[in-house]
């Protein structure tokens, strides 16, 4: 049997298997998708640089052991495809050091070579927190320690000040259980009185929760607009990616309307965070203009890189490209579009 790609390998060593994109938000790819994208058959729907960020977590069923976890930084080429060669590669570096076994006890040495493979990366601390929430909800394991601390804050709601001693993981856990304690009105009762760092650390666990309910989503857009009133740009920008995989996509889409015609359209932080958090959202044609010609009118040094960030996504390409086609745009945008051929013509 073939040993080309990473589903093969895992089939082959009788592995079941899941498969999370790590590299904007932490999501699953369903099993029947990642095949076609270890296979070339499908390109990689969410990259970043011209590589795939993935966790793969596996397990025998037979043997019944704990699951184990690949954290993968694969090259993808120029049509964002999951190179064949780098999935050979890293198999055979993983059949040296442990052999087809993959759930098999590993020396420390060999944990070592493991971790030093050139294809492995360690996600930030924020990530991983929000994949080992997202994961022991998937798989009905109880949450970390540092949830009942969580749920005593936002339960007893008498001393917001109070949330230093909060864990990472414990926000992450609060996001990835929204139906379950009643934690999604929790959150709702919170929002007015939660200081900001305690709301951006949990505005950065719901931006990876598609539960979010309508209710909780109009409340979260609304708060967003209250920070931006008192000054907290920083805030109502992380509140924007809160709500960034909520299924009530109307309501996200118009708080980003809103935000065209507020004081964030200067910051660079906000056309970065729409580039790497809200693609989803820019697939509507109407908002992708926007999109670029604010760009282009505030941060125009900023468009080459966010145009290269944005093309590269397969849902976004051919409506990023319509977008060099179109006749009716501003001074600028023609500008800015006019200095990527420039720069492209350059590297060529």
């Amino acid at each position: 049997m073939s040993m080309n790609t990473l589903t093969d390998f895992l089939e082959q060593a009788q592995c079941q298997y899941r498969a999370y994109d790590l590299g904007r938000i932490v999501q699953k790819i369903n099993n029947s998708e990642f095949q076609k994208i270890a296979k070339n058959e499908m390109a990689y729907p969410f990259p970043i640089q011209q590589h795939a960020f993935i966790a793969l977590t596996f397990w025998q069923v037979a043997a019944q052991k704990e699951h184990f976890i690949w954290f993968l930084k694969l090259p993808l080429d120029e049509q964002g495809l999951m190179k064949i060669t780098a999935q050979t590669s890293f198999i055979r570096m993983v059949v040296e050091a442990m052999g087809e076994d993959l759930t098999a006890d590993i020396s420390d040495k060999l944990q070592e070579r493991l971790a030093s493979n050139p294809f492995v990366f360690k996600p930030s601390a924020e990530k991983l927190a929000i994949f080992n929430a997202n994961i022991n909800s998937a798989f009905i394991r109880p949450p970390s320690s540092f949830y009942a601390a969580i749920q005593h804050y936002f339960s007893d709601q008498s001393d917001w000040q109070q949330w230093q001693n909060l864990g990472l993981q414990g926000f992450a856990d609060l996001a990835a259980r929204l139906n379950h304690d009643n934690n999604q009105k929790k959150i709702i009762d919170a929002l007015d009185f939660l200081p900001e760092q305690p709301l951006q650390t949990l505005s950065l666990c719901l931006e990876n929760q598609t539960q979010i309910s309508t209710e909780l989503a109009t409340h979260i857009a609304n708060q967003a607009n209250k920070r931006l009133q008192q000054g907290q740009e920083s805030t109502a920008i992380l509140l924007l990616r809160a709500i960034t995989s909520a299924n009530a996509q109307g309501i996200t889409k118009q708080l980003l309307n809103d935000q065209f015609s507020s004081p964030l359209v200067h910051q660079a932080d906000w056309y970065i965070t729409i580039a790497g958090r809200c693609w989803m959202q820019l697939e509507d044609e109407t908002l992708l203009n926007r999109y670029f010609e604010a760009l282009a009118n505030h941060h125009k040094a900023l468009f080459p890189q966010l145009f290269a960030d944005l093309v590269a996504i397969p849902s976004l390409r051919d409506k990023v490209l319509k977008q060099l086609r179109l006749t009716a745009r501003s001074p600028a945008l023609s500008e800015a579009i006019g200095l990527l051929f420039s720069g492209l013509k350059a590297d060529t």
